[in-house]
């Protein structure tokens, strides 16, 4: 039997899939993202540095902050220059927006629909008005925090090589805290309605990647980590992982050399970052029964987890803010930098 599924709905890009079965067995399977190429690569080559941040935002809608921080974290890195611990906070809250952005509209309206056989969120709206309203204000308080630091919500300003070109008032800051401690609630709730979806039974035998920290949950920085033993700093990134070409698809597949295929999301980073949650989403996980696993169904159930535990993060690291610091002084020189980020 084959099955040719010419465009695949409800995704963050476009594909189509094409697999066979044989006597109840898979024989093959192709998954085509026919997206034209961009060469963002080649679009870089002769711009000045602090040009760059602003071209590789443009890569992605949904996570323009994961490509701006991984590019100007390299670029530091080639200019030997250290942030401060201010710009590493408030660049871990502009992150966390964007993973907070990202995983509401995945769940809510990606993925949602699919589990109570609806063709959308459109659709959703007569029978889940509790659930759709839910989904906006935490939608709304994510965006709003992106906006606040990164000067507006899709491909931010301020973000720059050496810090913030600009920081938010005391009094907004108090503001966004209180808003977000203010749906605790919501997140909690969004935590238990995906716990109740109904996912099919798969294991997946990939190996989970993701950054992992020393006391913290890993996410702009740390040691490039996975479920089979690896375990090695950014810059031997191009060492262990290798990005080549597929006829059948426009996009670039990454394997780990000798050893095949990886995940990385959500799932990956509760995989080997569970310990490292704050104390309330630990909680809530356990809750619920969970505490990762291989089922790649159970990404959403791994997004909700991460929804609980951004939320408290970023309020925790607003009210740590001094507004000192913001921006550092450095010397531009001639060399290479590695970097390596979370996206949602």
């Amino acid at each position: 039997m084959k099955i040719d599924i010419n465009y695949i709905a409800r995704v963050e890009g476009e594909s189509s899939v094409k697999l066979e079965i044989e006597e109840g067995k898979l024989k093959e399977l192709r998954l085509n993202i026919w997206g034209p190429p961009r060469f963002f690569e080649g679009f870089l080559v002769g711009r000045k540095f602090d040009e760059v941040p602003d071209i590789v935002a443009r890569i992605c809608g949904i996570c323009p902050v994961s490509h701006m921080t991984t590019a100007i974290r390299a670029m530091e890195n080639a200019f030997g220059l250290t942030p401060s611990t201010e710009v590493k906070r408030i660049r871990k809250i502009l992150a966390l927006s964007q993973i907070l952005s990202s995983h509401l509209a995945h769940l809510y309206v990606l993925a949602l629909p699919d589990f109570f056989r609806l063709n959308s969120i459109v659709e959703m709206l007569p029978h889940f008005d509790k659930e759709i309203k839910r989904f906006l204000r935490l939608k709304e308080a994510a965006n709003s925090i992106t906006a606040l630091f990164g000067g507006r919500a899709l491909h931010p300003v301020s973000m720059v090589v050496g810090g913030f070109t600009k920081v938010p008032s005391k009094a907004d800051i108090e503001k966004a805290v209180k808003e977000l401690e203010s749906l605790h609630g919501d997140a909690l709730e969004t935590l238990k309605m995906a716990s109740e979806l109904k996912c099919p039974a798969l294991e997946n035998n990939a190996e989970f990647v993701a950054l992992t920290g020393k006391g913290e949950y890993a996410i702009n920085e740390g040691m490039i980590s996975s479920t089979k033993g690896l375990n090695i700093k950014e810059h031997e990134y191009a060492s262990y992982f290798i990005e080549d070409e597929v006829p059948y698809s426009n996009a670039k597949r990454t394997i780990i050399k000798d050893r095949g295929s990886l995940m990385a999301g959500a799932l990956s980073r509760i995989n080997l970052g569970f310990d490292n949650l704050l104390p309330d989403a630990k909680k809530a996980s356990e809750t619920v029964g969970f505490k990762g696993g291989t089922n790649p169904f159970l990404n959403n159930l791994a997004q909700a987890v991460e929804i609980v535990h951004a939320l408290q993060e970023c309020a925790i690291l607003l009210r740590g803010l001094s507004l000192k610091d913001y921006f550092a002084d450095f010397k531009v020189r001639e060399g290479a930098g590695s970097a390596v980020t979370e996206a949602p």
